[in-house]
């Protein structure tokens, strides 16, 4: 069983780094300005199903490890704490403005279909997502865990995913226009570092205080 602390702790860093805005959020943002809160909404589920896709293949793998390596187990813990510390200090660093606006829908996102399928492919084709997950995941996971605890993960982040950007699509005017100033962007790039490398640093001595 998982520990509740455990798992708050699991919903609050998956829910500071899906609000940090990335391609997610502006695409999502985009979609609502341009084609309506409910279209941006349904296309979100192309996102989500992507990233369920990422997150079930990066637990596979990691079960592997959980049941039969516990050394390389830690070696991982210890590698995704390091991962998690420079995503901090990345979140610390000065980001370009992002770009939002109000355009027009492209041709291929005139139907439904088309909109999944680029929505999917936005989350698919994120490469930083299967590395979070191979950080994140094994931080919170108990030992001896089965595999209904990684599929509750799994689940879990898909949910916090749906309802952060779910309040991005329908705040998306008041969104966007906090997007466009730097300041406010900053300031969220700011505190989710700050998150990160707190959990960083308390990851690699949970990681040899377990071992111990």
């Amino acid at each position: 069983m998982m520990e509740l602390s455990s798992y708050l702790g699991f919903v609050l860093v998956s829910a500071a780094q899906v609000a940090t805005p990335g391609p997610s959020t502006l695409f999502l943002v985009n979609n609502a300005l341009s084609m309506g809160r409910f279209r941006a909404l349904f296309a979100l589920s192309g996102d989500l199903v992507a990233i369920a896709l990422l997150a079930s293949l990066s637990i596979t793998g990691l079960a592997g490890l959980l049941a039969s390596h516990p050394a390389a187990f830690l070696a991982l813990r210890v590698a995704g704490a390091a991962y998690v510390l420079w995503l901090g200090w990345n979140y610390l660093r000065p980001a370009p403005p992002m770009e939002v606006a109000a355009t027009s829908a492209r041709p291929s996102e005139k139907n439904d279909l088309g909109l999944w399928l680029r929505s999917f492919g936005v989350g698919i084709s994120n490469p930083k997502a299967v590395l979070f997950f191979a950080a994140l995941f094994p931080q919170f996971v108990p030992a001896g865990s089965g595999k209904d605890v990684l599929v509750l993960m799994v689940l879990t982040f898909v949910m916090v995913k749906f309802l952060v950007l779910g309040g991005y699509a329908l705040g998306a005017r008041q969104v966007g226009r906090l997007l466009r100033k730097p300041g406010h962007a900053r300031l969220g790039r700011m505190l989710t570092g700050i998150v990160f490398l707190v959990f960083g640093t308390t990851m690699i001595w949970s990681a040899f205080a377990d071992k111990a």
